[in-house]
């Protein structure tokens, strides 16, 4: 089976209206004594709009390098071979590539990192990277790694992915990924930093049940609703 895990760079973050800059990915196979990388796989994509300054300020990817380069369509023939496909926020990756990768299965390392090391300083793939220990992941030279480039950051989140494997088995890991995201902090609101286990339950009652709320907080209130059930008073 091909595990590839795949990572892109946008013009921003609505797939209604921006579009693909950049793809890239690697495949993890099972080497002797563990994992390792292979097929790396990275293009240049034109957009056919302007990239904003504010998403040029993040990948530092302007309108000139991407000029000549092929539209998504004919590129994506180069990374649509897997029988699974990995990454960070899969969901973004997905709301942009579901449309010519098709019903695929796919693990989220965030939602996935999130169950394993909820206690984690943070979650996104380069507070992992370094909190995990993988300075040069795959023997890549810290140099070499570029935050927010594609291929980059498929490096650092093949190293997440292969160490989430060694903590969970592939049905879990598909399994949290396929569910909202299970916080153990919140992240916003008069109980910003405090954990959902020690908030005020009518506190999660109220997020569970309020009907605009953010799906991920909903879930987890949920899920902490019912833990609380589970301890004896």
């Amino acid at each position: 089976m091909t595990v590839r895990v795949i990572d892109i760079e946008t013009t921003g973050t609505d797939p209604t209206i921006d579009q693909v800059i950049e793809i890239a990915s690697v495949d993890v196979y099972k080497a002797p004594g563990g994992h390792d990388i292979t097929s790396e796989r990275s293009a240049l994509v034109f957009p056919g709009v302007a990239i904003p300054p504010a998403s040029s300020a993040v990948h530092h990817l302007i309108d000139a390098d991407v000029a000549n380069a092929k539209r998504i369509h004919e590129v994506i023939v180069e990374f649509d071979t897997a029988n699974a496909y990995v990454a960070h926020n899969c969901a973004f990756e997905r709301s942009f590539l579901d449309k010519y990768v098709g019903e695929m299965p796919w693990v989220c390392t965030m939602k996935c990192a999130l169950r394993v090391w909820p206690d984690a300083p943070g979650h996104s793939n380069q507070v992992l990277r370094y909190w995990l220990g993988h300075v040069t992941p795959f023997g890549r030279s810290r140099e070499s790694l570029i935050a927010h480039r594609a291929l980059s950051d498929a490096i650092v989140t093949a190293a997440i992915f292969v160490d989430l494997t060694k903590a969970a088995s592939w049905k879990q890991l598909l399994e949290w990924s396929s569910e909202p995201a299970l916080y153990t902090k919140f992240n916003f609101g008069k109980h910003k930093g405090m954990k959902y286990a020690d908030v005020p339950l009518d506190y999660l009652e109220w997020i569970a049940h309020k009907s605009d709320m953010d799906a991920d907080a909903k879930f987890s209130a949920r899920h902490w609703i019912g833990e609380r059930s589970k301890v004896p008073v």
